[in-house]
């Protein structure tokens, strides 16, 4: 058992790895999420490999329901809503609202270090089973408390979909995203109930499965529009053909910025991507965008929060023309519409 849970620990941290730089390569420009997410699953990394290290040096870890362990576990819960917040709303989190997020897990921390400060002794158990019949001792009161605060946000999660405006996603994704998150959090309960051998082996397995799940909605499940009703099986050449064209149509913008050209249209950007104006439309669709203005105006406002977040132009009207705007009312009217404020409520906000 001992060989097994050390190859699990093992294969655990180099799928995380792996798939983390996955992500990380495949990340969408002028978006986010794929980056969080990436650095999200490489926190993982950081679960399995010490684990490893200490069984290989038969060194004994953290029992799962220490405080420090439990503390460990609401943290990690908290970093996976950053995810879906940042699909479903993006860029709604900045450093105030993170702050928020994470303000349950702070006061949590100073609780527990002013424990420590009046002298509190958390003895050594196992599982919630161990410590159940000596509930009455404060240090076991204050785990099983640590224990129900790793349930709420998932409870944040479970109505995060409510509230959605669904520019980057559907109620179908989030819905399957949340099932993925429940299933992990069922397993981890479970491990922190018996603390099993067999039970922390599976848990591991469970883990990686519903991370490369995950992976798997962000890469290919995640697109709004026209839904796809034939299967890969009936149209794999269109199926291969989409994915291939918007890939090259997010390198083409990465490197020549090209909706800063007012005068770009959607057949002159077909002919760079040598294809044809419905087949663009379509795949444009299929990657969650309304239509092609849809597609550019949205660069062109994250290139006008750029420029302005950086220093590099102070002038609210100079930096859309330079984006590509070709008048100040289209541009406010879009900004509005894709960040729901006025340039000046989004940079306030943002201080």
């Amino acid at each position: 058992m001992q060989y097994l849970y050390i190859a699990t620990t093992f294969a655990g941290a180099i799928i995380c790895f792996l798939a983390s730089f996955l992500l990380f390569v495949r990340r969408k420009t002028g978006e986010r999420a794929r980056t969080i997410l990436a650095a999200i699953v490489f926190m993982s990394v950081f679960n399995y490999l010490p684990r490893f290290i200490d069984s290989i040096n038969g060194v004994a870890p953290d029992f799962v329901v220490s405080s420090k362990m439990l503390l460990v576990a609401i943290f990690m819960v908290i970093i996976n809503l950053i995810y879906p917040i940042e699909v479903i709303s993006p860029r709604w989190l900045n450093l105030k609202r993170t702050l928020y997020l994470f303000s349950p897990f702070i006061i949590l921390v100073i609780l527990y270090n002013l424990t420590l400060l009046f002298g509190v002794d958390y003895k050594p158990y196992r599982s919630i089973l161990e410590m159940l019949p000596n509930i009455e001792d404060f240090d076991v009161i204050f785990r099983l408390f640590l224990g129900m605060m790793i349930l709420l946000p998932s409870l944040f999660i479970i109505v995060l979909h409510r509230y959605g405006r669904y520019k980057y996603t559907d109620n179908v994704w989030i819905t399957k995203y949340t099932i993925a998150f429940l299933i992990t959090l069922v397993a981890y309960l479970i491990v922190l109930i018996y603390n099993h051998p067999v039970m922390n082996i599976l848990y591991y397995y469970i883990g990686v499965g519903c991370n490369l799940y995950r992976i798997y909605l962000e890469l290919f499940d995640r697109l709004i529009g026209t839904p796809v009703v034939e299967t890969v099986a009936e149209k794999p050449a269109v199926e291969v053909k989409n994915n291939v064209l918007i890939e090259k149509l997010d390198s083409l913008m990465e490197k020549s910025s090209a909706w800063r050209d007012p005068d770009l249209s959607l057949n002159t950007l077909s002919a760079e991507l040598c294809t044809n104006r419905t087949t663009l439309s379509q795949v444009l669709r299929e990657n969650g965008y309304e239509n092609y203005t849809n597609y550019i105006n949205r660069l062109r406002i994250e290139d006008f929060v750029k420029q302005i977040e950086s220093g590099e132009m102070t002038n609210y009207q100079d930096a859309f023309f330079f984006v590509g705007f070709r008048s100040r009312s289209t541009a406010l009217r879009n900004f509005r519409q894709f960040t729901g404020k006025t340039p000046s409520e989004y940079f306030e906000d943002k201080q």
